[in-house]
C-alpha cells in the first residue's frame, strides 16, 4: 500500500505535511528472513508527546501494514511497544513486499487537541475514530527471496535464445520480463549449441554472454528511475540475494564505489579465471595430442 500525500479530516503527523510543528515519526525497518518466515522487525520513534501519549494510554498503537501484489497478501499489525516483531510465512510473500508504517487510533477520542499543531489548527479539536491514521511515514518497501528458494541460482535466470531475424544483432539483452533475455543471432546461436557440448568451453562461453549481459544489467539498474519497481522481476530479487551474500545492497548499487565489471565478476564467481585455466588446459591437451 503506497502511501500517497493527502489532505486529513484532523492533524496528521507526516513526512509531506506540517499539521505537527517541527515533530517527527521515525520508524526504522529491518527484514530477517529464513526457511519459513519473514521476520519484519520494527523500531519507532516519535517525537511528538502528544501521541506518545495517546500510545500510553492505548488509545493509539504504531502499525505497519505489510502488503504484496503478487500473493495478494495484505495484513496489518499493531503494537503499543517501540519495537516489536513480525513473522510472516514464506508462502505468502513473493518478489516486492511494501511495508506502510504508521500510528493508528485504537480507540474513540473524542476533542482530541493539541499544542503541537499547527497554528491552522489553533483552537479546535477532533474527535478520533478507530482506525484513523495519527501519523504516517514513507512506504518502505523489500524484496522477498527465500532462502531455500533453487531458482536462486545465478545461472537460472538467464535464458538464451536465437534471433527471429537473420540480419539481427551478434547479441542483445531485454530485462522487462521475469529472467534476463539474452538473444544471440542465429549463427552464433548455433555455434553456442554445438560447443555447448564441451566442458572446457563452456565457462569460457558462457562468461563471454554472463558477464557483458551483467553489466548491462547493472547499468540499467543504476540509471532506473525507480529501482524499487524491479522488484517484481525474478532476475532482480535473484542478483540482490547474491550479492547481499557479499554485503552489497542492490538497491543503493549507486552508492557502491566498485564498477559494473567488477560487480558482475562478484556475481559470477570470478568466471574469467576459470575460463582462461580451462583455456590452458585445452592448449596444454592440444599440444600433447600434437607431439604424438
Amino acid at each position: 500500500m503506497q502511501i500517497t500525500k493527502r489532505a486529513y479530516p484532523h492533524p496528521v503527523l507526516s513526512y509531506f505535511g506540517d499539521d505537527y510543528c517541527d515533530r517527527l515519526f521515525q520508524p526504522a525497518i529491518d527484514v530477517k528472513p529464513n526457511k519459513s518466515f519473514f521476520r519484519v522487525v520494527m523500531s519507532c520513534n516519535t517525537s511528538s508527546a502528544s501521541l506518545r501519549e495517546l500510545i500510553k494510554s492505548k488509545k493509539a498503537a504504531y502499525c505497519i501494514h505489510v502488503e504484496c501484489a503478487s500473493t495478494r497478501y495484505r495484513s496489518a499489525f499493531t503494537s503499543f511497544e517501540r519495537s516489536f516483531e513480525v513473522d510472516i510465512p514464506v508462502s505468502d510473500l513473493e518478489g516486492k513486499v511494501e511495508v506502510s508504517r504508521l500510528i493508528v487510533c485504537t480507540e474513540p477520542v473524542t476533542n482530541y487537541s493539541s499544542s503541537e499543531f499547527h497554528s491552522d489548527f489553533s483552537g479546535r479539536s477532533f474527535d478520533l475514530r478507530v482506525g484513523d491514521v495519527l501519523a504516517v511515514a514513507e512506504t518502505a518497501e523489500f524484496p522477498a527471496i527465500k532462502k531455500d528458494d533453487e531458482l536462486a541460482r545465478l545461472p537460472s535466470i538467464f535464458s538464451i535464445i536465437p534471433a527471429v531475424s537473420d540480419d539481427a544483432a551478434t547479441m542483445d539483452v531485454d530485462l522487462s520480463g521475469d529472467k534476463i533475455v539474452v538473444t544471440l543471432s542465429k549463427q552464433v546461436h548455433q555455434k553456442l549449441s554445438d560447443l555447448n557440448s564441451s566442458v572446457e568451453a563452456r565457462t569460457t562461453l558462457m562468461s563471454m554472454i554472463h558477464i557483458p549481459a551483467l553489466v548491462f544489467t547493472l547499468s540499467t539498474i543504476r540509471n532506473h528511475d525507480d529501482p524499487g519497481e524491479l522488484l517484481n522481476r525474478r532476475w532482480y530479487r535473484v542478483l540482490h540475494k547474491r550479492l547481499a551474500d557479499f554485503n552489497i545492497d542492490l538497491a543503493r548499487i549507486d552508492e557502491n564505489t566498485d564498477s559494473d565489471v567488477v560487480l558482475a565478476g562478484i556475481l559470477m564467481d570470478s568466471p574469467l579465471a576459470k575460463a582462461v585455466e580451462d583455456l590452458d588446459g585445452i592448449l596444454i591437451s592440444y599440444g600433447e595430442d600434437g607431439d604424438e
